[in-house]
């Protein structure tokens, strides 16, 4: 009798070892692929904060570039040396203007200036220094400050009472505050003037400066601007509005390119303020240096910005990610 044996059974699997090394893949694989999403996210979160710089620099050139573009222009006329109750500093207010609207013309500059009608001085500004007498929301020092006089580019439907107006034709103009509402009426214009051959225009007076501050947040720094709003109240915060461009605006910096010669080209360019007596502003340089709003701990700026008529460049040496911009805008009503 044959006595049958026991077959041995051998087990399936794996071993100790071939499992360690497949545990050591797969946290390889696991790692490569944990950085690739860290690396991708940083990517488009960079690339988000490089798109919203570009936004908020786009916005605050193109709000900056328009008014500049328009400076000088008061309506069918762009000569101010045409234009009647316009007023320098230290001349005499407009005679038929009340006391009130004459103190106010010189708001946000000293007494007597008629800051506000001083329309010969078309654009302007202070280097590196707010001077003005309406008080700046937050000033960011060592940044220029740019204002500009022109007349608004839409005939208004109706006149308010409380602003100021230039009516122009061809040949000559005068600056006024309306006794009625009607444009086309010649009780509610200066005499002397008939439409369509003549036509009204709010004159706009702005003052563009940098704030340390915006709205919404007091960490982040923002474009400001002053608007010439209510000539007839004798409240000052009512006379000049204080609004803000853009947030995220850290500097403004610009260069006037001027006109000694009257061939409308340009000579030279200088600071604001130090433009020459009887030379002409025909185009501005402008440079704006926009911070995002919020840190980026993976970027570090370090990059040294010289620009504009900075002695010594600037290096944040911080978190912040940062863009300079800059456009040379021309004045199109410089013409003679």
């Amino acid at each position: 009798m044959v006595k049958q044996g026991h077959r041995r059974v051998r087990q399936q699997g794996v071993s100790l070892i071939e499992l360690m090394v497949a545990l050591v893949i797969g946290l390889f694989l696991i790692l490569g692929a944990v950085t690739v999403y860290n690396q991708s996210r940083n990517a488009y979160r960079a690339s988000e904060g490089v798109a919203r710089l570009q936004e908020t620099a786009r916005l605050a050139m193109d709000v900056i570039e328009t008014d500049i573009r328009m400076a000088n222009y008061w309506g069918m006329s762009n000569r101010a040396e045409y234009i009647v109750n316009r007023a320098g500093p230290g001349q005499a207010a407009p005679a038929d203007w009340t006391a009130q609207q004459q103190a106010n013309a010189s708001r946000c500059g000293a007494a007597g200036s008629n800051w506000m009608i001083n329309l010969d001085e078309y654009v302007g500004g202070s280097n590196n220094a707010y001077t003005l007498t309406c008080a700046a929301s937050n000033y960011q020092l060592a940044s220029d400050v740019v204002f500009i006089r022109r007349a608004n580019e839409t005939a208004p439907q109706t006149l308010d009472l409380n602003r100021v107006y230039l009516q122009t034709s061809r040949i000559q103009g005068t600056m006024f505050v309306p006794a009625c509402n009607n444009p086309l009426s010649a009780a509610c214009i200066p005499a002397d003037y008939q439409p369509p051959q003549s036509a009204s225009r709010e004159l706009e007076a702005h003052v563009y400066y940098v704030s340390s501050q915006s709205t919404l947040r007091a960490d982040v720094p923002s474009l400001r601007r002053k608007r010439l709003a209510n000539i007839n109240s004798g409240v000052a915060g009512n006379v000049v509005v204080d609004e803000e461009i853009a947030p995220g605006v850290e500097d403004l910096q610009v260069r006037f390119g001027i006109d000694t010669d009257d061939d409308t080209n340009v000579d030279q360019y200088v600071n604001p303020g130090e433009v020459p007596l009887g030379a002409r502003v025909v185009s501005a340089t402008i440079w704006l240096r926009i911070r995002a709003e919020d840190m980026d701990l993976s970027h570090r700026d370090e990059t040294d910005y010289q620009y504009a008529d900075m002695a010594a460049a600037f290096t944040p040496d911080d978190n912040f990610r940062r863009i300079l911009v800059s456009k040379t805008i021309h004045i199109r009503n410089t013409r003679v």
